[in-house]
């Protein structure tokens, strides 16, 4: 090995190194965790929502590594570039983060993710292949590791996403911790799950619902029958079988502190798993205790109820969380695109801890606006689906 260190020695480490000339020594590996696939978005782009796990490999010196720059190519062409506060928002390292340790600062041997979305004109075929380029601080004047280096291809799976009906009806819903952009409680939940890592929630929504006056109840936000979606229906968006059915948890006091919950399988509270067809399943979660209305084995058609909207398992207040996934497990499996057939975008909430957590008036931007089809409404976006 003595002899592979004195080449490596003479290779380039500066930050101008050109990538993929040769092998060469890097501080990071890289890795695409799920192939991304398009979803046409409420915006009315298609979007490419994908995680990057990055681990810090330095050994030519081991030290912490800073990453400046994650930039995204298709073809050669740079598609999007992660930097500065971007940058600092969608990336974080696995493990306790303290206000000495830089949210794009990995520890030797530790790991991190990255999220990235790309955006693209509506109805352009999605690039075959992904490259990554990473830029991280020099380290040790005259270190044979690079500071500039190509990493993590992946193909990009391209095929339609499924396009579901609502599963609520009425004004006023509000797509919390939504697709695809921003670093929401669903968009950076890889979980550790049974030995490997999963992001079944990276499309996933909370849904809450505006009064008519926009406010999220009507009096006290601590008590649960002052939000008056409560108890609303959930309907199924597909047509399948019923394959997890759980009924017997009970509502959770109004918290808006962190949650957790004591085991992985009680985080979605009373629930429902309806398996769309191999390798697509539905889930709806948080229903109200008693209010299931199908069995496992049972088979459900469009529209039917499933149950009632409820606070049961990890929920801070009343709402209904909706993901669609490659498996049965809702944190074991990959979460998948899809949208829904119809809905009315009538603005984007720009005051949401005010409104979820202080019980504020909502207040919505103007666009975007007017009937959508088979689109995924994306984070804070306010919609009107359909009545029957």
């Amino acid at each position: 090995m003595l002899a592979l260190l004195a080449v490596a020695a003479t290779a380039p480490g500066s930050a101008d190194a050109a990538p993929g000339a040769g092998d060469n020594f890097t501080p990071l590996s890289a890795r695409v965790l799920h192939a991304p696939e398009p979803v046409r978005g409420g915006d009315g782009r298609e979007h490419l929502a994908y995680e990057l796990v990055l681990t810090n490999n330095s050994a030519f010196p081991p030290r912490p590594v800073t990453v400046r720059e994650v930039i995204a190519k298709a073809g050669g062409r740079v598609v999007r570039t992660l930097a500065g506060a971007k940058l600092t928002e969608l990336m974080e390292p696995f493990g306790e983060l303290t206000a000495k340790t830089p949210r794009t600062t990995i520890r030797p041997g530790g790991t991190a993710k990255v999220l990235l979305d790309l955006a693209y004109p509506a109805g352009r075929r999605p690039p075959r292949r992904l490259d990554h380029e990473l830029v991280v601080a020099p380290g040790r004047k005259g270190s044979v590791e690079l500071s500039r280096f190509g990493a993590a291809p992946t193909a990009v799976v391209d095929r339609a996403a499924p396009v579901l009906a609502p599963p609520l009806r009425g004004p006023g819903w509000v797509v919390m911790n939504g697709c695809c952009d921003e670093n929401t409680s669903h968009r950076h939940s890889l979980l550790a799950i049974d030995g490997r890592l999963s992001e079944g929630e990276r499309y996933a929504i909370d849904f809450v619902q505006m009064t008519a006056d926009g406010r999220i109840t009507e009096g006290s936000n601590k008590v649960v029958a002052n939000y008056p979606f409560y108890g609303d229906e959930v309907l199924s968006a597909t047509a399948g079988t019923v394959v997890g059915a759980v009924d017997d948890l009970p509502d959770r006091a109004i918290d808006f502190g962190w949650l957790s919950a004591p085991f992985a399988a009680d985080a979605g509270g009373n629930h429902v798993v309806v398996k769309v067809r191999p390798g697509v399943y539905a889930f709806y979660a948080h229903l109200i205790p008693g209010s299931v209305t199908v069995e496992v084995g049972e088979r459900v058609g469009v529209g039917d109820t499933l149950g009632l909207l409820g606070n049961s398992g990890n929920s801070n207040a009343p709402h209904l969380h909706f993901q669609l996934m490659d498996g049965p497990s809702p944190l074991g499996s990959e979460g998948l695109p899809y949208t829904f057939s119809s809905f009315t975008a009538v603005g984007r909430l720009e005051n949401f801890p005010y409104f979820f957590v202080l019980g504020r008036k909502a207040r919505l931007s103007g666009a975007p606006r007017g009937p959508r089809h088979a689109q995924l409404p994306l984070n804070l976006q306010v919609v009107d689906f359909p009545r029957p």
